[in-house]
């Protein structure tokens, strides 16, 4: 019986199966760590038993649909974390997103729609409010992002013997083994978890760089709800983008600004909004109907 495992990049679906091999009772012994520099579980020297195959069937094509699946979902309020890591983590990527003109090579997936929505030719980089907007929209409109519009694609698919393995589990450690012993039941996998297994799973959420500032965003935007002053100097540009969409989803009327620099403080994006022009204002197109 080979177990397919289901997800989207960025996902963690390498490091569930690293887990599950290394700890199934039914595979050989596993000693190599799956984890390379960046936090991602791609370490090629770890020999793998092939009970567990992993993969993006939305890009390559399901497997067998009879063999036992574990699909990784994703909610709405997880893709703000997923897109800081994908930006940065996936197939080993370093990519910098801190500067003011930011390097993008045909390897970065976004390339082709930037150019098709922006109606510009990227040659090899892109100003830093241009990729902060592109995000933004996505926020701004999170039913079809594009990790949800691919989770419903999973989610739809039918499958004889399947579970449903939420991508916010990896992030907390109590559910993440509460849900490892719901698979290791389903599937009856004879997972052994020790001592060595809360190790790796440690060793696993401290190899993720942005894991204590996942909830930061959240707390920016409840000071902004109470109208509460705190510095905002820290926050990468993804955080800017989900921002912006705040600011656009809550004002309709008006435009977050188009420039490199960002504000500083929470005061500065309530001054910005209560002093917004009245005569700038109108419906932001990009901007989903609220019906919907």
């Amino acid at each position: 019986m080979t177990v397919q495992i289901a997800f989207q990049g960025g996902t963690h679906g390498n490091f569930l199966r690293y887990f599950l091999d290394r700890f199934s009772t039914l595979t050989p012994e596993i000693t190599a760590t799956p984890f390379t520099s960046l936090g991602t579980s791609h370490n090629e020297q770890v020999k793998y038993s092939g009970k567990f195959e992993r993969g993006h069937p939305h890009e390559f094509g399901w497997p067998d649909k009879n063999d036992p699946h574990i699909i990784v979902t994703v909610d709405p309020q997880d893709v703000l974390w997923l897109q800081r890591m994908n930006y940065i983590r996936p197939a080993d990527r370093n990519l910098n997103i801190q500067s003011s003109n930011i390097i993008i090579d045909e390897t970065f997936q976004d390339k082709q729609d930037i150019e098709k929505l922006y109606g510009v030719e990227i040659l090899d980089s892109i100003p830093r409010f241009i990729l902060r907007d592109f995000c933004k929209l996505g926020f701004s409109d999170i039913q079809n992002h594009g990790l949800i519009a691919i989770d419903r694609i999973y989610r739809a698919r039918s499958l004889p013997s399947v579970y449903y393995f939420p991508v916010s589990a990896f992030w907390d450690k109590e559910s993440f083994f509460e849900h490892v012993e719901s698979v290791n039941k389903q599937f009856d996998l004879k997972i052994l978890v020790d001592q060595n297994s809360y190790d790796i799973y440690n060793q696993f959420q401290n190899a993720i760089q942005q894991f204590n500032t996942r909830d930061r965003c959240a707390r920016i935007i409840k000071a902004l709800n109470n109208q509460h002053d705190i510095s905002i100097t820290d926050i990468d540009l993804i955080e800017e983008a989900y921002i912006n969409s705040w600011i656009e989803t809550e004002h309709r009327n008006i435009l977050a600004p188009f420039t490199n620099d960002y504000f500083k403080t929470t005061k500065e994006i309530l001054d910005y909004i209560r002093w917004y022009p009245h005569f700038y204002h109108g419906m932001n197109p990009t901007l989903p109907n609220k019906s919907g």
